[in-house]
C-alpha cells in the first residue's frame, strides 16, 4: 500500500514538472517584443487593416468609374385603342429605345479621377502606416521606460527597508531616538507605494502596447531605452524631407484635386442619348431614329466646377504648408536631439555616483557611523539625479525613435 502511494505520488510530482517545462517552453518560445518586431506586428496591426481596407475602397472605385455611362437606357411603350369615326377600333402602339452616350471625355476623365484619388488614397494610407509605426514605437520606449522606473523603485525600496531595519536595532539598542524609526516607516512606506504605481504604469503602458499591436498573449517587452546608432546630418534630413510619407500624400492630393476638377469640368458636356422608336397605327409599322440632347442652360455643372477649382488650390496650399512643416519638424528635432544627448552625457556620470553615495550613506548608518538626516539628505539629491537621467534618457529615446522614423530607419 505504501509502495502504490510513492508511486502515485511520483507519477504526479512527475505530471506536475511536465507541466512547467511545457509551460515555460510555451513562453520561452513566444518572440520578444523588441522594435524590429513590433515594426513587422504594425503592418497586420488592427489600424493597419483598417487603413488597407480603406485604399480597396478607392481602388473599386476605379473599377466602377470604367463604365460607359453613368445614365442606364431607357425602354419605355405605350399601347391603346384607337376608336375610328366609322366606329372600327385598331391596336395602336409605341416602343422607344433611348441609348445614352457621353461626350467631351467624361469616360476618361472620371476614370482618371478615380485612379488619382486611389493614388491619394495609398500615400494617405502609407502616411497612417508611419505614424502608427511611430506611435507603436513611442509606446515600446514608454515600456521600456517604465521598466526601468520599476527597476529603480525596486532598488529604492530595498535600501529603505535596510534603513528601517538598521534603525530598529539601533533604537533597541538605545543609540538612535524613536523619531529615526517612524522616519525610516515613513520612507519604507512611501517608496513601497512608489514601487507599486510603477509596477501599475509600466503593467497600463504594457497593455495599450499590445492593444495597439493586436496581441492577445503577454510577451517581453525587450531592448534598450535609447536606440542605437546616430541619425543622418541635419542638411541630409532636411534634404529627404520631401520624400516623407506625409508630403508624398499632400502631392497625390494635389493630383487628385485636379483630376476632379477636370472631370468636373467634363461633366459639363451633355449626354446625348440616341432614340430608336417604333409604332404600329392603323395596321401600318412605323419606325423613327434620332437624338435627344439636353441644352445645359439651366444647369452647366458650375457649382463643382468652381468648387473642384477651389479644392485643388486648396491642395496646392496644403503641399506648401506640408513641405515647411516637414522641414521645421527635422530642424526642431534635430536640435533636441543634440540638447538632450548633451544632457544625458552629462548625467550619466552623477547618477553612477549619486547610487554609491545612496548605499555608502545607509551602509554607513547601519555601522552607526553617521546619523539618519545625513542618510535621507543623500538619498533625496540621489533620487533627483536618477530621475531626470531616466526622463532625460526617455526624451532623447523619443527624439531618436522620430528622426530615424522620419528618415524611414527602423531604430534598434
Amino acid at each position: 500500500m505504501l509502495l502504490r502511494w510513492r508511486k502515485s505520488l511520483t507519477g504526479s510530482v512527475s505530471a506536475a514538472a511536465l507541466f512547467v517545462l511545457l509551460a515555460g517552453s510555451a513562453h520561452a518560445q513566444t518572440p520578444a517584443l523588441t522594435r524590429q518586431r513590433v515594426a513587422d506586428l504594425v503592418k497586420v496591426a488592427p489600424a493597419a487593416q483598417v487603413s488597407k481596407a480603406e485604399v480597396g475602397v478607392s481602388r473599386a472605385a476605379v473599377t466602377a468609374a470604367g463604365i460607359i455611362s453613368l445614365e442606364n437606357p431607357v425602354v419605355s411603350g405605350l399601347g391603346g385603342v384607337r376608336f375610328n369615326p366609322d366606329g372600327s377600333r385598331t391596336f395602336n402602339g409605341v416602343a422607344t429605345v433611348s441609348w445614352p452616350v457621353d461626350l467631351g471625355g467624361k469616360r476618361g476623365a472620371r476614370l482618371d479621377a478615380a485612379k488619382s484619388e486611389n493614388r491619394a488614397a495609398v500615400g494617405l494610407a502609407e502616411a497612417e502606416q508611419r505614424d502608427l509605426l511611430l506611435g507603436a514605437l513611442l509606446q515600446h520606449a514608454a515600456v521600456l521606460r517604465d521598466h526601468r522606473h520599476v527597476a529603480i523603485a525596486t532598488e529604492r525600496h530595498s535600501l529603505t527597508e535596510r534603513l528601517f531595519a538598521a534603525a530598529q536595532r539601533r533604537r533597541a539598542a538605545g543609540t538612535v531616538p524613536e523619531l529615526d524609526v517612524a522616519l525610516a516607516a515613513m520612507q519604507e512606506k512611501r517608496d513601497a507605494s512608489a514601487l507599486a504605481t510603477a509596477a501599475g504604469d509600466r503593467d497600463g503602458d504594457e497593455v495599450l502596447l499590445f492593444t495597439m499591436l493586436g496581441l492577445s498573449g503577454t510577451p517581453s517587452v525587450e531592448g534598450a531605452l535609447v536606440p542605437e546608432g546616430e541619425p543622418q546630418a541635419l542638411a541630409l534630413l532636411v534634404k529627404q524631407s520631401g520624400q516623407r510619407a506625409d508630403v508624398r500624400a499632400a502631392v497625390a492630393s494635389v493630383d487628385a484635386a485636379r483630376a476632379k476638377s477636370d472631370r468636373e469640368r467634363a461633366a459639363r458636356w451633355p449626354t446625348v442619348s440616341i432614340l430608336g422608336q417604333y409604332s404600329r397605327d392603323d395596321g401600318a409599322n412605323i419606325g423613327l431614329l434620332g437624338l435627344a440632347v439636353p441644352l445645359p442652360v439651366l444647369n452647366a455643372n458650375r457649382t463643382e466646377v468652381l468648387t473642384s477649382t477651389a479644392e485643388l488650390t486648396t491642395a496646392k496650399a496644403r503641399v506648401a504648408q506640408s513641405r515647411a512643416r516637414a522641414d521645421g519638424q527635422v530642424k526642431e528635432l534635430y536640435a533636441r536631439f543634440l540638447a538632450t544627448r548633451a544632457a544625458m552625457d552629462t548625467l550619466a556620470p552623477t547618477a553612477a555616483l549619486a547610487g554609491r553615495a545612496v548605499n555608502l550613506a545607509t551602509r554607513g548608518y547601519e555601522l552607526g557611523e553617521n546619523d539618519l538626516a545625513s542618510v535621507l539628505l543623500v538619498r533625496r539629491e540621489a533620487i533627483e539625479v536618477e530621475e531626470k537621467l531616466l526622463e532625460t534618457q526617455h526624451a532623447h529615446a523619443v527624439v531618436k525613435i522620430e528622426l530615424f522614423t522620419l528618415a524611414g530607419r527602423i531604430p534598434q
